[in-house]
């Protein structure tokens, strides 16, 4: 069987052309963001690249995607509007592929998770507060990001002293129940004020977009007060010094799939097919 040879050449460019990060952490791609040419958000073995000829491919071990955007133009990169659509432009500005998005205007965020989807959630319905701080602005240069466990999915729970970090910062439920958001030179940054109203405690995200602190005895002693739809949603400890809820789920790369798009097998059977050519 041989490859098209469209998705051969996109093979052939992430083999050979360097794989800059977004400005965010490197399974994250926010509103305003912009993953630059050849770039890539990438969780385990899964890799979500934009690359120069225009194709946006979701490589992992399961279902995978691309745009058909092939040719469409050069120096492409890849943002997200504030109504959650991915937008493909060319090195020239224009707009040649987008997915499809909310009704609603606000912050977004698409998240490339542990099962290889890339997921777009939002708007946000609940963040802490922003940091007025120059040290918390986003340096568009910063790239090759490494990954950190900086979510936390609908119904997943974030149990005592475990937590979620995005370079400086860091949400964590303490030993005495209280939910705190630090940023490394300054400490806590915001709380939810509930130390020592409780034992054992952890932080549950519900599938309405609602984190609570919850105690051993399934009280309830603290939730943020905005509540969505029910549906997928995601809580992100973002660079810009905010950990926020997104959600819920305005498109995924799972509702849509071209197929097994697996880097790895791709890889090797490229180079096979190349070798049977000689």
């Amino acid at each position: 069987m041989t490859l098209p040879t469209p998705l051969l050449l996109s093979l052939l460019s992430l083999i050979l052309l360097p794989s800059p990060s977004a400005a965010n952490e490197g399974n994250i791609l926010a509103t305003g963001d912009i993953l630059p040419t050849d770039g890539q958000l990438s969780y385990k073995d899964a890799a979500f690249v934009i690359q120069g000829d225009c194709n946006l491919i979701l490589y992992n071990k399961a279902n995978g995607f691309q745009s058909n955007t092939h040719g469409f133009g050069t120096n492409c990169t890849l943002t997200l509007s504030d109504h959650g659509q991915l937008l493909i432009k060319d090195g020239q500005g224009l707009q040649v592929w987008s997915s499809p998005g909310g009704s609603k205007k606000g912050k977004y965020v698409a998240v490339l998770g542990p099962d290889g989807i890339l997921n777009v959630f939002g708007p946000s319905i609940w963040s802490t507060p922003p940091l007025s701080s120059p040290s918390a602005a986003i340096d568009a240069e910063l790239s090759n990001l490494r990954l950190v466990r900086n979510v936390l999915f609908s119904s997943q729970i974030l149990r005592e002293n475990s937590k979620l970090t995005s370079r400086d910062y860091t949400l964590e439920i303490t030993e005495d129940c209280n939910l705190e958001f630090t940023k490394a030179s300054v400490g806590v940054v915001w709380q939810s004020e509930t130390k020592g109203k409780g034992r054992h405690c952890f932080v549950r995200l519900d599938d309405h977009g609602r984190l609570a602190v919850v105690n051993d005895r399934y009280k309830f002693l603290w939730w943020s007060k905005q509540e969505g739809v029910e549906g997928e949603y995601v809580l992100v400890v973002q660079i810009n010094g905010q950990a926020a809820v997104y959600g819920p789920v305005v498109w995924s790369t799972g509702s849509c799939c071209f197929g097994n798009l697996d880097r790895f097998a791709l890889r090797v059977s490229g180079f096979n097919k190349l070798e049977e050519g000689k």
